[in-house]
């Protein structure tokens, strides 16, 4: 049995930026989403900490303005001083590393912040083989999140951008035009956030990125 999955909490974070408790929320319904998924479906996961594969073959995981805020946030105030220096260095030269620039020691070091997209993505069976992305080669083994779930996710995540009347977060999540919202993670000038790792900068009120 799955067990519901508990919201990630940090109440003075919160408190100060505003925009971080919708994040959490709406990573909160993120996960629920997957957890109804496993619940339904009754095979065990192939993934693992120390599996990374994933982290290598998909060059193109989108990732939303209010998960960037967040990420930042995570990295510049909540990770220790080694991690924040390694990640800082990898950060900086992240053009030139062929995986996700957030790996390290086969290890996501924003996990508790990691995208929509990494959340969802999780294979039965057995794990992927390098290079390989189990959406082409083995869909039938990839996990699909409970569609309600993931569009309520969505439909949440638009109220960052001001779209608060339901009916047109709706018709923007079934028309797929909330997607326009996302880059792709490994395009993202990530030496920016490196910088401001060297700097000390910490999140500012507004929770610029």
């Amino acid at each position: 049995m799955v067990p519901p999955p508990g919201r990630l909490t940090f109440a003075a974070d919160e408190k100060r930026l505003p925009w971080l408790a919708l994040l959490l929320q709406v990573q909160h319904i993120t996960d629920r989403g997957v957890a109804a998924a496993l619940r339904a479906d009754g095979r065990k996961l192939a993934c693992a900490r120390g599996c990374a594969n994933c982290c290598r073959s998909h060059v193109d995981i989108p990732v939303y303005p209010l998960e960037l805020m967040g990420i930042a946030w995570y990295v510049l105030e909540k990770l220790e001083a080694p991690t924040r220096m390694r990640l800082a260095t990898q950060l900086a030269n992240h053009r030139a590393i062929d995986a996700c620039p957030f790996l390290l020691d086969e290890a996501c070091a924003i996990h508790p912040l990691r995208p929509m997209a990494c959340r969802h993505f999780n294979v039965f069976d057995r794990t992927c083989a390098p290079g390989e992305d189990a959406f082409h080669t083995r869909p039938g083994e990839v996990l699909r999140p409970d569609r309600q779930l993931k569009h309520e996710a969505l439909r949440e995540m638009l109220r960052h951008h001001g779209v608060h009347d339901g009916r047109e977060r709706r018709r923007q999540v079934e028309t797929g035009e909330v997607h326009r919202l996302a880059q792709s993670l490994r395009e993202i000038r990530w030496e920016n956030l490196a910088a401001r790792l060297s700097a000390g900068t910490q999140v500012g009120a507004a929770g610029e990125s």
